[in-house]
């Protein structure tokens, strides 16, 4: 269930996010309840752009013909839902979101895959004619990066075309493990990994920048970042020591990722996932050292770039978002705090009166760096909720880490 969603916050039929089942809960948690806190964020009752799960309400949604709708995956796996998702948050489009569930409960009135958008009236269907679509878009912000600059873009399509002979071949189609796996279900051999992240290194050697056509981000990192993503969590859950952002084998590669963390503000504050939920993605895929599981997810934050001066730039001009990843995951918190409790009641053994305690403790905690040590029970809360949210699904990568964080 995408409890952190800005579509669930009224809602009493569930989705549990890690069976898929749905759920009928009544709940009419009590409405006094961290007041204190909405009042203070404000952003946390600031109406948000449209994003309707088909997975909660199968009914056509609400349109408006002047708005880009972009349809992607529900729960932020498709790497190629990422594509187009990413190059609308980096236009800073007014846009509407439908969420498309893969695993089987798409709404009738809806086929083909993900992602799709509708933009001006045109259906596009593919994800790189939706990252070109809408860097031509006419409604977008002025100052955003043009994916495709007129004196690079033979340079950026190229790079894009690469794509598909860099990346291992003869693998199983997965949106969950993208080029990860043979069709056999084992894992792709370690030479052929290396070999990608080589000729990856290579072409990042070959520009002016850290990104792949130079000094700013353009439609080819747009088309290669959410594979590269994934790999830098999943590909040492495969292969003992095989880090794509060593700086030592791949320099440039690291640059790169470390450039997309702190120079593409939408990357880290929205779109990005995290390694705890890659790292448990692949788990379900039915790969990954368990045993390991501290040691990588430690050593994947230690290789981040310094994000922290993205989420000011990410948050400026959207009166819905916080002034702070932590602020900004408080009020996730409160916006759905009745979807959330009632799955601490379902799932995580509480009842309603101590997981409304638990949660403002935890919100006590992102505003005012209460220390969850003081709360047996916001303790153990925060421990159901960091293994229940999911990266970029329920917020994020920033604000998630904030949360994450709380001792």
């Amino acid at each position: 269930m995408p409890f952190l969603s800005s579509s669930s916050s009224a809602l009493t039929f569930l989705l549990l996010s890690s069976l898929h089942l749905p759920v009928i809960i009544s709940l009419n948690p009590n409405p006094t309840i961290c007041n204190d806190y909405a009042t203070r964020l404000p952003s946390s009752s600031v109406p948000e752009p449209l994003v309707y799960d088909t997975a909660l309400n199968p009914s056509p949604p609400p349109s408006s013909p002047d708005r880009p709708v972009l349809f992607r995956e529900r729960n932020g796996w498709c790497p190629y839902s990422e594509r187009a998702w990413l190059a609308f948050e980096l236009k800073r489009v007014d846009y509407d979101t439908i969420l498309i569930d893969n695993m089987g409960g798409r709404p009738s009135w809806y086929s083909g895959t993900t992602p799709q958008a509708m933009i001006e009236g045109d259906k596009i269907t593919e994800s790189l004619d939706i990252v070109k679509r809408i860097d031509a878009f006419k409604g977008q912000t002025e100052n955003t990066p043009t994916l495709y600059p007129k004196d690079k873009d033979k340079n950026v399509d190229e790079v894009i075309s690469l794509f598909k002979d860099v990346f291992p071949k003869f693998t199983r189609p997965s949106s969950r493990a993208a080029f990860l796996f043979r069709s056999g279900g084992m894992p792709v051999e370690r030479k052929t990994f290396e070999r990608t992240l080589y000729e990856t290194d290579e072409l990042l050697k070959k520009t002016d920048g850290h990104f792949f056509c130079g000094e700013e981000v353009t439609a080819a990192d747009v088309a290669w970042a959410p594979f590269l993503e994934r790999y830098a969590v999943q590909l040492p859950a495969l292969h003992d020591g095989l880090r794509p952002r060593d700086e030592e084998r791949w320099p440039n590669l690291s640059l790169w990722y470390k450039a997309m963390e702190e120079k593409v503000p939408a990357y880290p504050s929205r779109v990005q996932g995290d390694a705890e939920s890659w790292r448990r993605v692949l788990m379900q895929q039915g790969f990954g050292n368990e045993a390991g599981f501290e040691k990588l997810l430690e050593a994947a934050a230690d290789e981040r770039g310094d994000s922290s001066s993205c989420w000011p730039m990410f948050a400026e001009g959207r009166q819905w978002l916080a002034n702070s990843p932590r602020e900004e995951a408080a009020a996730r918190l409160l916006r759905n705090k009745g979807p959330i409790i009632a799955d601490a009641i379902r799932n995580g053994g509480a009842n309603c009166d101590s997981a409304e305690e638990a949660l403002s403790g935890i919100i006590s905690g992102l505003v005012d760096g209460v220390e969850l040590k003081n709360s047996e029970e916001a303790v153990k809360l925060h421990t159901f909720l960091c293994e229940r949210v999911c990266i970029p699904r329920d917020m994020g990568f920033l604000p998630a880490r904030a949360m994450r964080d709380l001792k």
